[in-house]
């Protein structure tokens, strides 16, 4: 074999091997792009998930500390509440004896008042005395003497 003839063989083996070569680097290219896409789509899933779950364990914290406040609050409405019935409730039985007391009073002062009325219906009425009115001396003159 002449030397042209091994260069053009080993140009072809090179060339093929070149094609070989590209081939191969296209390939690592695509399967690398794939399992890039497949790592970052089981990632970006993943994520998804755990945001999903953080949110689902916000959320039930969140309703946790609300629902505990609420009771509270509740409690303290309720004991609110029953001090101010049990105000009113005094209040009212206050006002109710006040009100008891007035009557009472009223009705003494009122029985006291026909009694007087009667008494005064009952006693004839006195004539008026007319009084005698005292004759006046009548003055006389002194008259001094000269001297």
């Amino acid at each position: 074999m002449s030397q042209n003839e091994n260069n053009a063989s080993s140009n072809a083996v090179l060339g093929a091997i070149e094609n070989v070569k590209k081939n191969v680097q296209e390939n690592v290219k695509n399967v690398k792009s794939t399992v890039e896409t497949l790592v970052s789509d089981s990632n970006i899933t993943q994520l998804k998930a755990q945001v999903k779950g953080m949110v689902k364990e916000a959320q039930a914290d969140f309703t946790k500390l609300v629902n505990k406040d609420l009771a509270v609050a509740k409690k303290k409405i309720a004991a609110e509440k029953a001090l101010l019935e049990k105000e009113v409730k005094k209040q009212t039985s206050l006002a109710k004896k006040f009100i008891a007391d007035q009557k009472k009073e009223i009705s003494s002062l009122q029985a006291k008042l026909e009694k007087l009325v009667k008494a005064k219906k009952k006693a004839p009425a006195k004539k008026k005395a007319v009084a005698k009115k005292a004759t006046a001396k009548k003055a006389t003159k002194k008259v001094a003497k000269k001297r």
